[in-house]
Parts: C-alpha cells; sequence; structure tokens
C-alpha cells in the first residue's frame, strides 16, 4: 500500500482566508445588529404609547373611523396579496385601535346598523 505524503509548505489558502473574512465579518455584523435591538424595541414602544395616546383623544365616532380605515387598508393589503410580514405590521394599529375601542366601551353594536338607523348618527 503506497502512502501519500504531505508537505507543509508554509503557504495558506486563498480561499480559506476569504471563508474566514467573511465569517468574522458577519459576525461583527450581527453583533452590531443585536446591539441596536433593545434600542429599536423602546423606540417602537415609545411609538405605540404615543399613538394610544392619541386614540383617546379621539371621539367614539373618531375610534370608529380609525378603525374603518385601518382594517380597509389591511383588506386592501390582503386582497393584493402583500406579503405575510406587511400584513402583520398591518395589523398592529387595527390591534391597537380595537383595545382603545374595548377600554372606552365601544362595542360591536355600533359598528351595525341597528333599528334602521346609521351607527355613526347614535
Amino acid at each position: 500500500m503506497a502512502k501519500t505524503k504531505t508537505f507543509d509548505t508554509g503557504q495558506t489558502d486563498p480561499f480559506s482566508e476569504r471563508v474566514d473574512e467573511a465569517t468574522q465579518s458577519l459576525h461583527e455584523r450581527g453583533r452590531s445588529v443585536a446591539d441596536q435591538i433593545p434600542g429599536a424595541v423602546d423606540g417602537a414602544r415609545g411609538m405605540i404609547e404615543a399613538a394610544s395616546g392619541q386614540l383617546d383623544d379621539l371621539s367614539d365616532q373618531g375610534v370608529i373611523a380609525a378603525l374603518g380605515l385601518s382594517a380597509g387598508v389591511t383588506i386592501g393589503l390582503f386582497l393584493a396579496g402583500a406579503p405575510r410580514l406587511i400584513l402583520a405590521l398591518a395589523l398592529i394599529p387595527v390591534a391597537i385601535i380595537i383595545r382603545a375601542a374595548m377600554q372606552r366601551g365601544v362595542g360591536p353594536s355600533r359598528l351595525v346598523k341597528l333599528r334602521g338607523k346609521p351607527a355613526l348618527l347614535d
């Protein structure tokens, strides 16, 4: 059986150097993104609180109109075939408005036509 001899020439493979550089670069970029996540979450939380405060200033009819607009945009995105991530992001304002409506006691009966009168004219 023949034995294969290997010689160490002291030279490094350029391909492996590139792979190592790419791996290190990816690792550093991943860490920089991970370091920014807490700030992004705090910023998003602040924006949601600000939006909730603005909804509290609206009348009941304003909340109903905001819900209709937000739900309409979301349904339009769904019918247009938007990606799921976009639909999930579009549902955030709908959820915030529904929460605000339920907190002030605006129920589903305000959204439908009862006894021949339009709901918004009550």
